[in-house]
C-alpha cells in the first residue's frame, strides 16, 4: 500500500482554493469564531498552513475522502466548534480501539497515531497548528469510518473463492454517500453499526465476544492434555492445568469443583458432559485461549461474507452436527446429523429443497464404486446380491452381477453403473430430500443410526444423514400443504417402490461451516474444525492485517 502525505494529497485532489490569511494567534482570543474559521481553513486548504504530514497511514481509496468532503461542502464533521474531537469523534476512536469486540484486529486502523494527534490538539495553543491538526484527524476518521464499515459489513478478505463454494454477497453500499446520510440525519455511529450482518447468529456471536473477552487471557500457551486411558492421574493433572488457563477453575478450587468445571467446559465445547476426559475433551482442553478467540473471529468474518436468510430454511452447521427448520426465523425443529469425513467434505451449498423421495434407488457414484463397491465384490463374489446392487451398463442395461469375473476390472476398465436397491439395507435409508446441486449432494436417512450418538459424527462420503429423517420428511409435506403426506411415504415404503413428492414451495436449505455458535445471551460453543478450515483462514487474516 502507497503512503500518502495526507491532507497534502486531499489539497492537489481537492481543493483548489488558496488561503492568504496569517492568523497566528491562540485559542482563546474573544475576536475569532473558531468554528466558522476553521471552516473556511478547511474549505480553502492552504498549502502553507499544511505543515505536517501523516506518514506511514495507507489510504487505499483516496476518493472515497474526495467524494465525501465534495458532497458535505468541504465541511468537517468531527471537530467541535473548540477545535476539538466532538462527541462522535470520541465514540469513532472508542470504536475503532474496541474493534476486537467484533473480531476485527485494532492493527487494521492507525489508532495510536490518531490518539497522539488528538492529544497535540488538546495541548497545542497556536491557532494555524490546531487548524492542521484538527484537519487531519478529520480526514482520518472520516476515512476509517468508511473502512471500518466496510470491514463490518462486508469482511477483511478481498476474495474468499479459497474458503468457500458459495458465492460472496456483492458490496452496494456507497459509503462517502453512507456517511453524509449518517451525519446529515444525526445518527453516524448508529448507521455505522447498521452495517453489520442482519443474521441474529451473528449479532448473538457478537454479543459472544465481547464476553469472551473479558475473561479470556488470550493466551498463546496451551497444555497438551492426554486421553485418561493412558495415564489418569496424569490426564487429570493436566486438564486442572488447562481449565485454569481457561479459565473454568482457580488454583484455590481446582480440587473440589474440578467435575463441575469440566462438565461445564465440555458442555460448551460440544463435547459429552460425562466428565471424562476422552479423546475429543483432551484435544479440546490442548487448544490455548488465543486459538479459541481466533475461532470467533473467523466465524464473525464467515458471516459477513453471507446474504440475509429466507426465513423459511433448513440450515446445517457442519462443524456442529446439526440441522436446524426454521419457520417464519422460529426454530421449529432440530435433527442431530453426520457429515462428510475429511477426505469426503461436505461443502458450503446455497439451494432450495425440491423433492422428498420415499424408498430412494442409490445411484453409486462412480468414485465410491470404483474405491469401496469393487473391491468389495472382488472380495466377496456375493457382496452385491446380497447388498441389493443392481449392476448396469453405462447404456443403463442391465448386467448380472455373477456373469462379470470382477476380479479382472479395476479403475481404469471400470464400465459399470452400481445402483442400490430401496430398502433397509439401503445406504439412503428410506427417505431422501433432494436440493438439485452440482456437487451431488443431498440430505438422507441412514441404516447406520449408531453414528448419530457420537461426538465427532464426519463420517459420510459427503452427503448429510439425518436422524429421524421420516419425521422431517412428514413436517415438510404437511407445511407444504402437500397432496403427499407421510402416509405417502410409508406406502411407498410398504410397496417397496421408488415415490418422487415434489414440493410445491422450495424450502431453502443453507450448509455452512461454523466452528463457533452462540445463544441469544451471547453464550458461545466452541466445535471442532473437522476439515481444518478454520486455520486456513486464520492464516489468510492475518497475512491482510500485517
Amino acid at each position: 500500500m502507497k503512503k500518502i502525505y495526507l491532507l497534502i494529497s486531499i489539497i492537489i485532489t481537492v481543493f483548489s482554493c488558496a488561503d492568504n490569511t496569517n492568523k497566528t494567534g491562540t485559542i482563546g482570543s474573544a475576536s475569532i469564531d473558531y468554528k466558522a474559521d476553521f471552516y473556511q481553513y478547511f474549505s480553502s486548504n492552504h498549502n502553507s498552513k499544511i505543515t505536517t504530514p501523516i506518514d506511514d497511514i495507507a489510504l487505499d481509496s483516496v476518493q472515497w475522502v474526495q467524494n465525501f468532503y465534495k458532497s458535505i461542502n468541504y465541511s468537517t464533521i468531527w471537530i467541535n466548534d473548540s477545535i476539538q474531537l466532538n462527541k462522535n469523534g470520541k465514540r469513532l476512536l472508542q470504536q475503532l480501539y474496541n474493534a476486537k469486540n467484533y473480531g476485527l484486529d485494532t492493527r487494521l486502523y492507525p489508532i495510536n497515531k490518531i490518539r497522539t494527534l488528538n492529544q497535540q490538539l488538546d495541548t497545542i495553543s497556536i491557532i494555524d497548528d490546531r487548524y492542521i491538526i484538527a484537519s487531519q484527524i478529520d480526514v482520518l476518521l472520516s476515512y476509517f469510518y468508511m473502512l471500518h464499515g466496510k470491514h463490518l459489513n462486508y469482511g477483511i478478505l478481498d476474495s474468499i473463492q479459497t474458503h468457500s463454494l458459495v458465492p460472496r454477497k456483492q458490496f452496494k453500499i456507497n459509503l462517502p454517500k453512507y456517511l453524509k446520510q449518517a451525519y446529515e440525519s444525526d445518527s453516524i455511529m448508529d448507521k455505522l453499526y447498521d452495517l453489520q450482518p442482519k443474521h441474529q447468529e451473528y449479532h448473538n456471536l457478537q454479543k459472544g465476544m465481547e464476553s469472551f473477552l473479558k475473561k479470556a487471557s488470550l493466551s498463546t500457551e496451551n497444555i497438551n492434555v492426554i486421553n485418561f486411558r493412558e495415564d489418569s492421574l496424569k490426564s487429570v493433572a493436566l486438564a486442572k492445568e488447562a481449565l485454569i488457563l481457561h479459565q473454568y477453575l482457580s488454583e484455590e478450587d481446582k480440587d473440589s469443583l474440578y467435575t463441575n468445571a469440566l462438565e461445564k467446559f465440555q458442555m460448551e465445547h460440544g463435547l459429552k458432559t460425562d466428565g471424562l476426559i476422552g479423546n475429543n475433551t483432551a484435544k479440546a482442553l490442548s487448544i490455548s485461549p488465543y486459538e479459541y478467540y481466533q475461532r470467533i473471529v473467523v466465524s464473525l468474518e464467515r458471516w459477513r461474507w453471507k446474504e440475509p436468510f429466507n426465513g423459511t430454511r433448513i440450515y446445517v452447521n457442519i462443524p456442529s452436527y446439526e440441522l436446524e427448520l426454521f419457520k417464519n426465523n422460529s426454530l421449529v425443529k432440530k435433527h442431530t446429523v453426520v457429515v462428510g469425513s475429511f477426505k469426503n467434505q461436505t461443502p458450503e451449498i446455497v439451494d432450495s429443497l425440491a423433492y422428498v423421495i420415499a424408498y430412494p434407488y442409490w445411484n453409486v457414484p462412480k468414485k465410491i464404486s470404483v474405491k469401496e463397491i469393487l473391491l468389495k465384490a472382488q472380495k466377496d463374489s456375493t457382496y452385491l446380491m446380497r447388498n441389493n446392487y443392481e449392476v448396469m451398463t453405462k447404456k443403463r442395461e442391465a448386467v448380472e452381477p455373477d456373469s462379470v469375473n470382477w476380479s479382472t476390472v479395476n479403475s481404469k476398465n471400470f464400465n459399470f453403473l452400481f445402483r442400490q436397491r430401496g430398502g433397509g439395507k439401503n445406504a439412503l435409508g428410506y427417505v431422501k430430500f433432494i436440493f438439485p446441486n452440482k456437487h451431488a449432494i443431498y440430505l438422507h436417512d441412514t441404516p447406520s443410526k449408531s453414528f448419530f450418538s457420537r461426538e465427532r459424527r464426519a463420517y459420510s462420503h459427503g452427503c448429510v444423514r439425518v436422524q429421524d429423517a421420516l419425521h422431517l420428511a412428514e413436517y415438510l409435506l404437511d407445511d407444504d400443504q402437500n397432496k403427499y403426506n407421510v402416509d405417502s411415504v410409508n406406502a411407498a415404503i410398504k410397496n417397496q417402490k421408488e415415490k418422487w413428492m415434489p414440493l410445491n414451495s422450495k424450502v431453502s436449505i443453507y450448509l455452512y461451516y461454523f466452528t463457533t455458535a452462540a445463544n441469544k445471551s451471547g453464550d458461545i460453543t466452541f466445535y471442532e474444525d473437522p476439515y481444518k478450515l478454520d486455520k486456513v483462514l486464520m492464516k489468510d487474516l492475518a497475512l491482510n492485517i500485517n
